[in-house]
This record gives structure tokens, sequence and C-alpha cells, in this order.
């Protein structure tokens, strides 16, 4: 036997299971944090350039394909030898989401647009010592549904020495955990009678736009208070939208609802002066209510129990 001939290395020992084991779970809860954080950023990028705030149209919604297949290439696809490191696939994603969510965060809310026509005028204020005058306060008169109706605004003056009641409102139109909230306040006229004067925080639409919950989180409306007659905005609900209502009387004294229409009136000035965009998570009816007009701080993430306003009447 020729003793010369090469001795063949020895097998690979595989590592016992308990070590493969451990291994497996070490290198997928590392990693399932960062899939996590790939999955949310790519899906939001997506829809925020789907939904552009000039409108989702099939330009929008391929550019935010193409953007999803960037993060997909970026995160496992094939790169050249140069960028195939783990760092350097992470510092591209963070460059591209880096830009998207630059370029949404800076397109300003517009002051004009084809608004449509329940939302088309924005409310003023004159005041002279108890004395408040508010001009254009929607007092539409509806026929057979809420697009078809007489369209009017008219101008009111109210003593805010005789601001009575504060009224909460609670609009369902399907989810009983969600629903649009408004507030009403009730002055009492010379005469004895009572009248009320309505401020519901609303995503304000142009011509040809519907509501989206998905649409209302990527800068579809920008944020509207509309002052209205409260038989405006209760019974377009009740009568014409099959909505169901309710309200609460909310007690206070004279001089905090005196406050709290000042605050809201404030408010709405400053939101016509400044256009914002309406979120339904962070600027929307509910959230609006506790923030500007009761001046509850509203954090980063709200808890449910802020979001899921159609719960507020039963704490």
């Amino acid at each position: 036997m020729n003793s010369d001939l090469p001795v063949p290395p020895p097998l690979p020992v595989a590592p016992p299971v308990r070590h493969r084991i451990i291994h497996h779970v070490v290198g997928t809860a590392w990693r399932t944090p960062l899939a996590i954080v790939w999955l949310v950023l790519t899906a939001w990028c997506t829809l925020g350039i789907g939904y552009a705030p000039d409108g989702p149209s099939a330009v929008t919604w391929s550019m935010g394909a193409a953007c999803a297949l960037a993060c997909v290439a970026l995160a496992a696809g094939p790169l050249p030898r140069f960028a195939r490191g783990r760092a350097v696939r992470w510092m591209g994603l963070a460059v591209l989401w880096g830009a998207v969510v630059t370029w949404f965060w800076f397109v300003p809310a517009p002051a004009q647009a084809d608004w449509q026509p329940d939302v088309q005028d924005t409310a003023t204020f004159a005041v002279n010592g108890d004395e408040v005058t508010v001009s254009g306060i929607r007092n539409f008169r509806y026929r057979s549904s809420d697009t078809d109706c007489e369209e009017v605004w008219v101008e009111r003056t109210y003593d805010l020495s005789q601001l009575r009641t504060v009224d909460l409102f609670f609009s369902f139109w399907g989810p009983q955990r969600i629903c649009h909230n408004f507030v009403s306040f009730g002055f009492e006229c010379a005469d004895g009678t009572m009248t009320y004067l309505a401020a519901s925080i609303e995503a304000r639409k142009r011509v040809g736009q519907q509501y989206s919950a998905v649409g209302g989180l990527f800068r579809q409306y920008t944020l509207i208070y509309v002052w209205a007659d409260e038989r405006d905005v209760v019974r377009v609900r009740t009568n014409f939208r099959g909505e169901t209502v309710h309200r609460y009387r909310i007690e206070c004294t004279q001089e905090n609802a005196r406050i709290l229409f000042e605050r809201y009136a404030l408010h709405s000035i400053d939101v016509a002066r400044t256009p914002c965009w309406y979120n339904a998570i962070t600027q929307s009816c509910g959230v609006d209510i506790l923030r500007t007009a009761f001046g509850q701080r509203i954090p980063l993430f709200p808890s449910p129990r802020l979001l899921l306003n159609g719960t507020w009447e039963q704490q």
C-alpha cells in the first residue's frame, strides 16, 4: 500500500442540536424587530406616495409601487458586490425612507381649492364687548339628500353673557366605537327662547373627493371648523345620511362655557389663517376637541381610549 496517499481532512462535526436551536432563536429574534421596521416604513412610504396630497392617481400609485420594489431590492435583492453588506443596505433604505418622509412632512396644506359646498366658507368673528358677530354660519336647507339643498350662509350676533348651555354630540354612521363628535352652544334670546350654534371639526374635502379612513391618514384633506346652525349639522346626519345622533349636556359654569366658546373661536381663526392637514389619528374631530377645546395634551401615539371616541359616552 502506498503510504504517500493524501489523508482526507476530517469531516466537520455538526454542532449539537441544542446549539443550533439557540443560534436560530437568537438570529430570528434579532431579525424580527428589523423586519417589522422594514415592513411598517415600506408600507407607509408606499401609501404616502400613492395617496399624494394632490390626490391619488395611476401615476402616484405607480411611484408608490416603485418605492416598494426599491425597498425590497435594498433589503434582499441582488446588488453590486460593494453594496451587499448589511450596513450599506440599511443605509440605502434609510436614505429612501428619509426622502419620502421629508417630502411628505413639508407639503403645505392648501388655503385655496375647489372645496365642496358644505365646507366652502370659513367663519370669521367680530367681538364688541360681550357680543360676538359670527359670519359664515352654515344654514343649509336640505331637500332630498345631503347634496340636494339650498346653500345658505348667514351672519348672526350672539351675546356671550347669555350663553347658557354646551352640548356634546356623538354621530354614529356604522361602527359603535368610532363616531363624529361636535359641540353646540346654546344662547338665550331676549324673548326667552334658545338659539344654538354648532361647531364641528371636519375634514375639508375638495369637489369629487370621498372620505376615506386610510386617506385620512395621508394628507388627503385639510382641517376645518364648520360653524353652523345646530339644526343643519344634526338634521343632515339623522334625516339624510342615516346616522344615529346622541346628545349629552355638559355640566359646566357659564364662565367655563364662555372659555370653551372662545377657545373654539380662536382655534377656528388659527386654522383658517394657517391651514393644516386633517389626520384621522392625530388631528380629527375627536382628538381636536380634547386638544383645542379642553386643553388636554395629546401624546404622539394616542391611546385607544382617546382614538375610540364612540366609547367616550360610556366613560
